[in-house]
């Protein structure tokens, strides 16, 4: 998938800021002697002339500053956390006791009322809460910082 494609599929429309931007990715080829001015003004009018992503990739694909830009795919979305794992792992421990005592009491004793549930809805109820703080606060906060050093990165280029 190249980067242009991240605007949707190949057929999608193209507008001004990202003719300008493409531009200077033919400017700089010029400039580094990867294509000459003939050819630049070739590509100038076909880029100018695009209006969807698919036909402003064709004058671009060729060009190493073009590959650089492909390499520089924005990141995977980022999974979870490692700490939100263990979390979930450290409950199971206490839920996964408490439920195997009440079972043994329950087959050697008979009817006994639920007390593990005093055990596990505290603790699911706080994963849960850190789960979805981490997931809605600290995650979209997280990609965003992400998004800015990719944005930084590409413009010193």
């Amino acid at each position: 998938m190249s980067s242009l494609e991240r605007y949707g599929d190949r057929e999608t429309r193209i507008g001004t800021p990202e003719r300008t931007a493409l531009t200077e990715i033919l400017r700089a080829a010029v400039d580094q002697d990867y294509i000459d001015l003939d050819e630049y003004e070739k590509r100038v009018d076909v880029l100018l002339a695009a209006k969807t992503v698919g036909e402003a990739e064709v004058v671009l694909s060729d060009l190493p500053a073009y590959q650089k830009v492909l390499e520089a795919q924005e990141p995977e979305p980022m999974g979870s956390p490692d700490w939100i794992k263990w979390l979930w792992f450290g409950i199971s421990i206490p839920i996964g006791i408490n439920l195997g005592v009440w079972l043994v009491l329950l087959f050697t004793i008979g009817a006994v009322y639920f007390w593990p549930a005093w055990v596990i809805v505290p603790l699911v109820v706080v994963a849960t809460a850190l789960t979805a703080a981490e997931r809605g606060i600290m995650r979209p906060a997280e990609e965003r910082r992400r998004r800015e050093r990719l944005r930084r990165k590409r413009n010193q280029r």
